[in-house]
């Protein structure tokens, strides 16, 4: 019951002393304007109150962001549910329009508030409501917030559903929106500010285990394609995976592999003294009979087959009919494919297993089809903090600046770009040299190539200051 829970929380006066906390206020003076509507009875238009942008007038309609909390008002308050949303004023944007039209100011959003959460998919869009909608049906939410909530489907763009009889949850829920809010609105000047606003609002995501995940994923569905970015460590762990294991083939493709290389050909042998052709087995039919050959043994072992950079090659003259044989549910179909002479089969060995790598910087690359995709598991990795090995040493401070530049900036695609934790692993004994001469000679060469290519185009200016103040470089001269 809304008179209640008003009357016995502090939510209201938790809202301002939070944003004071974030640095909201300075010399006295607020950097923001209150907003409320939470008179008793429950106000027949929906409660509410929030903050807007100093830049707006007390009351009326205004522009750009806000944070707002919109209480319920069930006959019993354990039906209450609140929310707390990220919204735009009706008359649209007007100074946060080069914020929002940011990447990183969605990805805050997406990387902070909880996964039960709504967050539109394109922050400038203020016209279209399904989403929110639809949202709001799966959490079930109480009808005098839907009530409250209905004028606005279209203009909240990250909400989240919160139970009010739950106030240390709550209160935390609201520390984060205005966590973020402070952050947007560079509130925070102290040590202190700065550091409340970060306990606020750390991220929700965590570094996986990915030998362990890949691992997994590998059992399940036994073809699996490492994708990444370069430097994320996708051969090394595809080869820390097999390492223990007795039966692992490896190959490297490049635009001239063919499927004479891969999977059985003849090729000219230089060393007769007449024209002679002999024949050839790739590595595919090479661990194909490895494989069979165990199993009709009766040996358990496996046998795994690492394709590094599947796509520099042309898969389709590569693989031929045996992208047939890749079908994740083959149980064999009778159709029998000839791999070279003597050897046909209509299903790959049960215990053949491949891990595939390709590196999503490399645009010179042909497209993956479809029929890959289909009879691949893909597993991304993503660039992160690691635990450097014995002797060696990861420079997180330059690995988390080129990444903030990059979450920040980034589209979902150039997000594939940034280098990975690789490039941040240098030898303790000369760490400090060691680094600057990774960040000079690999880093900026690297990132200076994507800009020349059109890419990150609104990053530039913090990567030429960054390099420039890191290195004395000058990117461009």
């Amino acid at each position: 019951m809304y008179s209640k829970i008003i009357a016995t929380t502090d939510y209201v006066d938790f809202f301002e002393e939070t944003i004071k906390a974030f640095g909201g206020v300075s010399r006295g003076k607020a950097k923001y304007i209150m907003r409320k509507n939470v008179s008793a009875p429950y106000p027949e238009v929906g409660a509410y109150y929030g903050c807007i942008s100093v830049d707006e007038e007390p009351s009326g309609a205004y522009s750009d962001l806000s944070i707002v909390i919109m209480p319920s008002n069930e006959p019993n308050e354990v039906d209450d549910r609140w929310m707390i949303s990220l919204g735009v004023g009706s008359l649209g944007y007007k100074n946060d329009y080069q914020l929002v039209s940011l990447p990183g100011t969605r990805r805050i959003f997406v990387n902070t508030i909880p996964v039960t959460s709504f967050i539109k998919n394109d922050f400038l869009d203020i016209e279209s409501h399904d989403g929110f909608s639809s949202f709001c049906d799966k959490q079930a939410i109480p009808e005098t917030l839907r009530n409250g909530v209905k004028n606005y489907t279209s203009v909240l763009i990250a909400s989240t559903v919160f139970d009010p009889n739950d106030v240390k949850a709550s209160k935390a829920i609201i520390e984060m929106y205005l966590a973020i809010y402070a952050s947007l609105r560079k509130w925070p000047t102290t040590v202190a500010q700065r550091k409340a606003v970060s306990n606020a609002c750390k991220s929700n995501t965590s570094i996986p285990d990915e030998e362990k995940e890949i691992s997994d994923l590998l059992e399940r569905r036994k073809y699996v394609v490492l994708q990444g970015a370069p430097g994320t460590g996708k051969t090394r762990l595809a080869k820390k995976i097999t390492k223990d294991e007795n039966n692992v083939f490896f190959t490297q493709f490049h635009a001239e592999t063919s499927y004479s290389d891969f999977v059985y050909g003849i090729v000219p042998d230089v060393n007769a003294g007449s024209l002679k052709y002999t024949a050839k087995e790739g590595v595919f039919v090479k661990a194909v009979k490895k494989a069979i050959e165990l199993e009709n043994s009766g040996n358990s072992e496996k046998v795994y087959l690492i394709i590094d950079e599947i796509n520099r090659a042309n898969l389709a003259n590569v693989f031929g009919p045996c992208f047939y044989l890749f079908e994740p549910t083959m149980t064999g179909s009778g159709v029998k494919i000839e791999l070279c002479p003597g050897l046909s089969i209509d299903k790959l060995p049960d215990n053949l297993y491949v891990i595939a790598t390709m590196n999503t910087a490399d645009r010179s690359l042909a497209v993956v089809d479809f029929a890959l995709r289909r009879r691949f598991a893909w597993y991304t990795m993503y660039p992160h903090i690691v635990t450097a090995d014995a002797g060696m040493q990861f420079c997180e401070d330059e690995f988390s600046d080129i990444a903030d530049i990059f979450k920040l900036y980034a589209t979902d695609e150039e997000l594939n770009l940034q280098p990975g934790q690789a490039y941040y692993v240098v030898p303790v004994a000369d760490a400090e040299q060691a680094i600057k001469n990774r960040m000079r000679y690999e880093v900026m060469p690297l990132i200076k190539e994507y800009l020349m290519d059109g890419m990150l185009s609104r990053a530039k200016d913090d990567f030429v200051n960054y390099f420039r103040n890191t290195l004395g470089e000058e990117m461009f001269r």
